[in-house]
């Protein structure tokens, strides 16, 4: 092999590395990235808050940014502990599939509106106002329709928001439902 051949192919290497450790460790401040490359990226990290947008009675619509409970565990523990919610934020539980599921207060510090919501993203049964369980009795909550997710928010919120039965629901949740 010819020495400018030994030359291209050297330099060609170290290229090639520099190329995997810049783009993989960002050393220099050079990027080989298109721009909207680079945007959508940003955004992705932005969005990876879940929140839930519901549309009330008037047409209106307000974003509920939300912690997600999906396994058993998660949606065992809920909202339990928690000393405040902001105005906008809940949790919400993900079923494993449709149905009527038992819901309490127990361990609950606040009280909360349990939006209950089918598989199409519709509203279909709210409970208002529940209130934290004493040291005794913890009474169940259920909804009177099947359902497969529920949003928990604070106290208040259904009735401050015109949130009804009936309402209907957009996800944008960063994991897979």
């Amino acid at each position: 092999m010819n020495a400018s051949l030994k030359v291209i192919l050297y330099i060609f290497f170290v290229a090639v590395i520099f190329y995997f450790v810049q783009d993989n460790l960002g050393i220099f401040d050079i990027s080989f990235k298109q721009k909207e490359e680079q945007e959508n990226v940003q955004n992705e990290e932005v969005n990876k808050q879940s929140t839930v947008e519901i549309y009330n009675e008037d047409g209106d619509s307000m974003i509920v940014k939300v912690d997600l409970a999906q396994t058993d565990d998660q949606r065992r523990m809920g909202l339990s502990g928690r000393k405040s919610l902001g105005d906008y934020e809940g949790m919400l539980f993900v079923m494993d599939e449709v149905g009527t599921y038992a819901f309490w207060m127990k361990d609950m510090l606040i009280p909360l509106d349990i939006i209950f919501i089918d598989s199409k993203f519709f509203i279909v049964d709210i409970k208002e106002d529940e209130q934290p369980c004493g040291s005794g009795y913890c009474p169940s909550i259920y909804s009177d329709v099947p359902f497969l997710y529920v949003l928990e928010v604070n106290a208040g919120f259904a009735k401050a928001n015109r949130v009804v039965v009936g309402n209907s629901m957009v996800f944008n949740i960063s994991s897979s439902l």
